[in-house]
């Protein structure tokens, strides 16, 4: 059975001392609960009829207040206060009578709201707790919600009441929290606990009590965890998941300023989590930062909803300057009509969060039209979650007034969540329609380019034709121009001779040797040897080979490995093969040598050697005046870049060096 009784005496004391600073704390604990967290009202809880008892017990009105006098041995044993509570004894009919929960206590109506003194009182709710068969363990009790005032728990022990959950330290927080009591072991089976809930508050106020219950305390424990889950920890996830993104949204309108709509989100993340403090830190303890505290709290909402309401703007494709004028007057206007001072037009949070509401309701009306006439589907996406909001906000705002139950959970955190959505869908759409207009333009941009592309290899083509001829026009040029100073001079002077009748038979042979020779050399250096210089002089040796071995000259061939002379061209080829060309037949003509060498090698890092040596009468080079031959030996080294250099002793033969760069330009 539980029953409700009203009783005792207003502290007229405790409530001068308290004055100045408890409506505003009224106001401040109204304007709290409309941060508190989502989801569905949780109805775990069987009806009971409860008792209450109106008694003024000034020792504990002052407890609360934390300013009684305190005797030796009315402290604890960690040196904190010891309440002694005189509430009615349980077995005193009289003093209770039975209510129904859940219970809304409104103010007395025989007292002003702003009534002096304001006293302070308690009400009691006592629960007779008949423990049934079969349970074992330890035992709970647990209120979902209870507000207006201060909570402490006494159980009824022998003759007197024992104080066993004292909450006056957060009656602060008290709004948003549940009450869980550990009872301790079960007794026996029939046994009755007698338990009391306590709620102290101004006599001019209001509080609401949800259904008490109490049973096993491993069933309890799950039903206080969810609830603290979703009243308390929901908000605060989603208050710092909100932040995480508006952080990342900064970052990307660092990168790209025109994006307005991601620094309008930034702003929104980090007044909600400014408005969401409460759920991170203790309330301040101060009556006069408390009441500022409240006030930017609340006043905090609206900014909130116009920097969304600017959000949405920045996803339709027209502009609308006035409106959103208009909207930042309204929350400059809501922000100082709102301010805790006697004179404001809104000091009630109904008020306050009502004309919220009815703004909320017009301008998302406004941008439903907008939307339904040809917004975008991002813009269409962000107003269906406004009108969620709205309906979430209506159902806290319901619940402030007193018009939903109490056990009900505050829903307007979660609004974050759906914004938060909407958010991630429109930056995902916008990033689609950005990657499908880049798919589109690299598409086209393909399609050119194969244009391009084709052409080039067409004009590649034609320029590889025209190359190719003209290298063949060159090599042509180059080709007669060799044989018309060579082979065509040797040629002429040959036929003019013998029609003349100034050469011999053999004269003839032998000049028509040499232009062959000279023919062979040419053919020589078109040959691919990939620059090699000792390939190119093997050739040589192959041509020359039978006709030194028929003068009865011996060749010996020594070379090593050379390195590539990626400058040895056709051209340069041919002068090279001239060069050994016109040393060896000097040796066959001259030297009446019976061994020539041919030899290479690498001299230093810079250059490579041809030497051609043989063992012949040799000469003295001082004595001996250069001809024409020499000099022209000299001039052909040159034009390679190279140096040529004889070395030579009457009786020891004679030696022929051709210094070559490795690379063109680089002088032995």
């Amino acid at each position: 059975m539980t029953e409700l009784g009203v009783g005792g005496s207003p502290d007229p004391a405790a409530g001068d001392r308290a004055e100045h600073s408890r409506n505003w704390r009224m106001r401040g604990a109204w304007a709290l609960a409309v941060l508190a967290l989502l989801a569905v009202g949780l109805g775990l809880l069987a009806r009971s009829s409860l008792p209450v008892s109106d008694v003024a017990d000034r020792q504990f009105h002052e407890a609360w207040l934390h300013s009684r006098p305190f005797q030796a041995n009315q402290m604890r044993g960690d040196g904190r206060p010891r309440p002694q509570v005189d509430a009615p004894d349980p077995t005193d009919a009289a003093a209770w009578r039975s209510v129904s929960l859940p219970l809304h206590e409104a103010r007395r109506p025989d007292l002003p709201a702003q009534a002096q003194p304001r006293p302070l009182r308690v009400w009691w709710y006592r629960v007779d707790y008949v423990v049934p068969p079969g349970v074992e363990g330890a035992l709970a009790l647990y209120v979902p919600r209870i507000t207006g005032g201060a909570v402490q728990v006494i159980q009824h022990e022998q003759d007197h009441w024992r104080l066993i959950w004292d909450g006056a330290d957060r009656w602060r927080e008290q709004w948003n929290r549940p009450v869980f009591v550990d009872l301790g072991a079960a007794p026996p089976a029939g046994s009755t606990l007698r338990l009391a809930i306590g709620l102290v508050r101004y006599d001019t106020g209001q509080h609401r009590v949800s259904r008490i219950d109490v049973g096993p305390r491993e069933t309890l424990a799950a039903r206080d965890s969810w609830r603290r889950a979703l009243q308390l920890t929901a908000p605060e996830v989603g208050s710092l998941t909100f932040l995480a993104l508006g952080l990342f949204a900064l970052v990307y309108w660092l990168h790209r300023r025109r994006g307005q709509a991601y620094l309008l989100f930034f702003f929104s993340s980090v007044v909600w989590t400014l408005r969401s403090l409460h759920y991170f830190i203790d309330m301040p303890a101060d009556p006069v930062a408390y009441t500022w505290f409240w006030w930017a709290t609340n006043a905090s909402l609206s900014w909130v909803m116009i920097l969304i309401y600017l959000f949405a703007f920045r996803f339709d494709s027209r502009s609308y300057p006035r409106v959103e004028r208009a909207l930042v007057v309204f929350v400059v206007a809501m922000s100082l009509l709102t301010m805790p001072f006697e004179w404001s037009p809104l000091s009630s949070l109904v008020q306050q969060h009502l004309v919220n509401a009815i703004v909320a309701f017009i301008v998302t009306t406004w941008l439903t039209i907008v939307a339904w006439r040809g917004g975008r589907i991002e813009f269409r996406v962000i107003v269906v979650t406004l009108w969620l909001s709205e309906v979430l906000g209506a159902h806290d705002l319901l619940l402030i007034a007193g018009k939903v139950s109490i056990e009900s959970v505050y829903l307007l955190p979660f609004a974050t969540i759906l914004v938060l959505l909407s958010f991630l869908f429109a930056v995902q759409t916008r990033y689609a329609v950005a990657i499908d207009q880049a798919e589109r333009v690299n598409a086209g941009l393909e399609a050119r380019l194969a244009v391009r592309e084709a052409e080039l290899r067409a004009n590649h083509e034609r320029l590889r034709l025209i190359e190719r001829e003209q290298a063949l026009l060159i090599e042509r040029q180059r080709l007669m121009r060799d044989m018309h100073d060579g082979l065509g001079s040797t040629l002429m002077s040959t036929l003019v001779l013998a029609e003349q009748g100034n050469l011999e038979q053999g004269a003839v042979a032998a000049l028509l040797r040499e232009c062959v020779d000279d023919l062979r050399l040419v053919i020589d250096s078109l040959e691919p040897i990939e620059h090699d210089l000792v390939t190119l002089l093997a050739s040589l040796r192959h041509r020359l080979g039978r006709r030194l071995e028929a003068a009865g000259l011996r060749m010996q061939w020594e070379v090593d490995d050379l390195p590539p002379l990626h400058w040895l061209n056709p051209p340069d080829a041919l002068q090279v093969l001239r060069i050994v060309q016109e040393v060896l037949t000097n040796v066959l003509k001259h030297a009446a040598a019976r061994t020539v060498r041919i030899a290479t090698r690498l001299a230093g890092d810079d250059q490579v050697q041809v030497l051609v040596e043989d063992d012949g009468r040799g000469f003295d080079v001082a004595l001996v005046d250069q001809g024409r031959g020499l000099r022209h030996l000299v001039q052909r080294a040159a034009r390679l870049g190279g140096r040529l250099s004889i070395d030579s002793v009457a009786g020891r033969g004679t030696r022929v060096t051709l210094d070559l760069p490795l690379q063109r330009g680089t002088r032995p």
